[in-house]
């Protein structure tokens, strides 16, 4: 394989992870995010 295809392939790896990361943040019932997709800290009830 030459290098651009080498590198071709690592960009898509690595969006795909990047993609999966955002699902998984997106999916994740505790966190607090804003349409930006900033996560805010979580309050503490135990206070």
């Amino acid at each position: 394989m030459d290098m651009h295809a080498l590198a071709g392939i690592a960009v898509l790896l690595v969006l795909a992870a990047v993609s999966a990361y955002r699902d998984a943040l997106r999916n994740d019932p505790m966190s607090t995010m804003n349409a930006s997709g900033i996560r805010f800290p979580q309050p503490d009830d135990h206070e």
